[in-house]
């Protein structure tokens, strides 16, 4: 069996991961130009250039690309072997929006700590386009069509936007309704674009769009909607919870529709670890729950 030295696989992953041989140094705990000499010893093994140097670091080029992905099944299949000999805990990495972690995943997550003890559940949180190999990502969640070329994507979340707001936005009477929706009291989720969509489609052309309070994230907006600030499109998904409860009420309005939706999105040699397998499980069917009762 012909395969290259240990040290320079781990080398490699290392720099792929990271995207500079300086990082995967002090990972590694060893110096730079160790590293450098392991890649230069990988690349003479197998005759092509795996790396390109731009200006915002190391580069996999497309050789260097079907490498990494060998050598992260060939280290997370080692990895699984050595843990159940020493009993470790197993480490999930799930990369998601601020907005969804805090809004639907982590309310949700102790559920799936309690059944599965060993494994250790990681929560990245960005807005960036996480590159799930490069980055010893397991699962992310990305809000979009669906299609991720060279990745599995399964469906979790609708992503109807409606009109929400506190009880206290409506002195305290039973149900809020479209008169509730003013141009001064529209709560803003990063850029006036939503709300003008859902103007367009409710028939609410004279509805002033360009008032209201922008904030940085739908997540801030959902907060002030809470404290009786306005009325927020919050995706029903995000807000099962205040809608149950009564903290929130949905505006008797249709909601704007659109085609985007959650997805996990995963590689899929990733579900050949059990940890991940079962993590992956959990989240489709939690999914699917919330997806019954929301209906």
């Amino acid at each position: 069996m012909h395969l290259p030295p240990l040290s320079t696989v781990r080398s490699f992953e290392a720099t792929a991961r990271h995207g500079s041989a300086a990082r995967a140094a002090e990972e590694l705990h060893v110096t730079p130009g160790a590293i450098s000499q392991q890649l230069r010893k990988l690349e003479d093994f197998v005759g092509q250039r795996l790396f390109e140097r731009q200006a915002r670091g190391l580069v996999l080029t497309d050789a260097g690309r079907v490498l990494l992905a060998g050598c992260q099944e060939a280290l997370a299949a080692l990895q699984r072997a050595t843990a159940q000999l020493r009993h470790q805990r197993q480490v999930l990495l799930v990369s998601c929006t601020p907005v969804f972690a805090a809004q639907w995943l982590v309310p949700r997550l102790q559920d799936f700590l309690q059944s599965a003890p060993e494994v250790d559940v990681h929560v990245s949180t960005t807005a960036r386009l996480v590159d799930l190999a490069a980055e010893g990502v397991h699962f992310a969640v990305r809000h979009g069509l669906g299609r991720y070329a060279g990745l599995q994507a399964r469906r979790l979340l609708d992503d109807d936007l409606q009109p929400v707001c506190s009880p206290l936005w409506v002195a305290h009477r039973p149900t809020a309704q479209a008169a509730d929706i003013t141009a001064a009291g529209l709560l803003h989720d990063g850029q006036r674009d939503d709300w003008q969509l859902w103007a367009r489609a409710a028939g609410r052309p004279q509805l002033d769009t360009s008032q209201g309070i922008v904030f940085v994230d739908s997540n801030a907006a959902i907060e002030a909607a809470l404290a009786g600030r306005g009325v927020a499109l919050a995706r029903r998904s995000m807000v099962v919870n205040e809608l149950e409860q009564g903290r929130l009420l949905a505006l008797q309005v249709p909601p704007l529709v659109t085609p985007l939706a959650y997805y996990l999105v995963f590689r899929e040699p990733t579900l050949a670890q059990p940890a991940a397998r079962r993590f992956h499980d959990w989240l489709l069917a939690q999914a699917a729950l919330a997806r019954t009762v929301d209906g």
